[in-house]
């Protein structure tokens, strides 16, 4: 006789098992930039093979970067030079570990704690001292933010970064 194995417990089961798997197939190699300087925001360009635009603002720059593969990420960067915020929208969702930089880690243990609390499809909304992460979404529409509050310009605000 089988043992019962709950809906809900097959589901994370399944869940933690792709997270393992998208975390061990993402490149070792990243660059910092959530928190990195403007040259990040170069290599991101190469990286992701992005057409480029600068956007500029009284108290930050935006790059707009837009993939072959029709992903728009921006990312806000500050007078002093400092990566404090990324927005992304398109059909898939960006490397995370690209955009993220030195923060994955913290995301990724984030957002699995935050996924254990909830089964099911909901947005992601992770709010850390020193990160806060915000996705949602479907299948070929995603977006999502993230930022370092602690980055934020003198003059910019969270609802700045969108």
């Amino acid at each position: 006789m089988k043992p019962y194995v709950h809906r809900r417990d097959a589901v994370l089961v399944r869940r933690s098992a792709v997270t393992f798997f998208m975390v061990l197939a993402l490149p070792l190699l990243a660059f910092a930039t959530l928190g990195g300087s403007v040259d990040s925001v170069r290599a991101d360009q190469t990286h992701f093979k992005a057409k480029m635009s600068v956007i500029e603002s009284g108290v930050y720059t935006v790059h707009q970067l837009t993939t072959p593969t029709d992903i728009v990420m921006r990312e806000y960067v500050s007078r002093s030079g400092q990566v404090f915020g990324v927005t992304w929208r398109g059909p898939f969702i960006p490397e995370m570990r690209q955009l993220l930089g030195g923060y994955f880690p913290q995301y990724v243990t984030a957002a699995k704690a935050a996924r254990e609390r909830h089964v099911g499809r909901a947005p992601l909304n992770i709010q850390l001292p020193g990160l806060v992460v915000q996705t949602g979404g479907h299948m070929r529409a995603y977006f999502g933010r993230a930022y370092d509050p602690q980055l934020l310009p003198t003059g910019a605000s969270s609802d700045d970064v969108r």
